[in-house]
């Protein structure tokens, strides 16, 4: 590429999404130099402003694995790989000390009840990986409210008192900023996180992945619960009942645990689930990128709904009159239950969207 033009936002995200591929097959940080490279690009697009980052993970741990990683073949279309057969999702493990029953969920919806009406007005934020930004949609395809320079954007939340909280992939932080963008809390410390929640106690979850561990903490920081037994988690969710659900990688499956860190459900044969959502119905959620697929399981672990031929999906929800919106490579769509797309928003690489609606009174 000419050093003197600018790179098309297909050459950012192919660039950055092969790393983002790369090191999560081998297991270790990202390339030291993809921070270099994420502010070079910015550069082209607005005008520099120098951050503080923090160190990328070391280069030749790096390079020894994305070697290993290329020269066994496993990475061959790793982003790019839709339509792959459907493999069959097991519930609990098959071997004489089966995972305990899964803890009660609410009652399943009545089948021919109808969805709840969607409010006139929505706000949906999108968290563009390749483009550094945040991204914030009304409903009239009117874009409301972008925040550039979010290096590594891989997860946005509104929280309760209208501020956002904000993953960075790449400065290995999790940020709450104001309505102006300004930081009012911020948690470092961490290896290159993917998903943050602000819990109803006010702490914070957060998906720490490559430091392997999944971490709750207080508003002055204090790290307050930990689970780290042998996961890359990629996604975490706090329940109503108090248990978390747990995206991981490291052994392709979706995990729920309860306070004291002990399984009560895990879903079998998710490879790279990067989302994982527990629904209203009992059923949860499942976005595989690597399938290109979103996956509604029961507690079974059947396929009770589906969606396939995904460009590398990174997260769906189930939106409330029944939709599922799902953030792609390329775009974000809203699907209807019978997989027709409804809405669509261009962009480079999404890989967080969250629809918001005003509250009813």
């Amino acid at each position: 590429m000419n050093p003197n033009h600018a790179p098309s936002p297909r050459d950012r995200a192919d660039d950055l999404q092969l790393d983002a591929c790369l090191h999560e097959l081998a297991g270790v940080g990202p390339d030291a130099s993809l921070s270099a490279r994420i502010l070079t690009a910015h550069r082209f697009a607005r005008p520099a402003r120098t951050p503080s980052l923090a160190a990328m993970g070391q280069q030749s741990q790096w390079l020894f694995a994305a070697a290993l990683v290329i020269g066994l073949g496993v990475v061959t279309g790793v982003a790019w790989t839709r339509g792959a057969d459907q493999r069959a999702v097991a519930a609990v493990p098959q071997d004489p000390q089966p995972v305990p029953t899964p803890t009660p969920t609410p009652p399943p919806a009545v089948p021919d009840a109808k969805p709840a009406p969607r409010p006139k007005t929505w706000v949906t934020w999108i968290a563009d990986y390749s483009d550094n930004c945040l991204v914030a949609i009304d409903e009239n395809d009117k874009e409301v409210r972008r925040i550039d320079e979010v290096f590594g954007a891989w997860d946005v939340e509104l929280v309760a008192n209208g501020n956002l909280l904000v993953t960075e992939f790449s400065v290995s932080r999790v940020q709450e900023l104001d309505a102006r963008g300004q930081q009012v809390w911020v948690f470092e410390g961490l290896k290159n996180p993917y998903d943050a929640d602000r819990l109803a106690n006010g702490n914070t979850l957060i998906a720490d992945t490559f430091a392997g561990r999944v971490i709750e903490v207080n508003k002055k920081g204090e790290v307050v619960w930990s689970f780290d037994k042998d996961i890359r988690p990629f996604d975490a969710d706090r329940l109503a009942n108090g248990n978390t659900l747990i995206c991981d990688v490291l052994k392709d499956r979706v995990l729920e645990i309860d306070a004291k860190g002990k399984m009560v459900w895990e879903a079998l044969d998710c490879p790279n689930a990067h989302d994982a959502d527990r629904l209203e119905n009992g059923n949860t959620l499942i976005t595989l990128r690597n399938k290109g697929q979103v996956l509604e399981i029961d507690p079974k672990g059947i396929i009770v709904w589906e969606l396939k031929g995904l460009s590398s999906p990174s997260d769906a929800d189930r939106l409330p009159n029944g939709n599922t919106l799902v953030a792609e490579n390329t775009c974000v769509r809203e699907f209807d239950k019978d997989h027709k797309v409804v809405w669509k928003k261009a962009m480079t690489w999404a890989v967080e969207v969250n629809r918001y609606y005003p509250a009813v009174k």
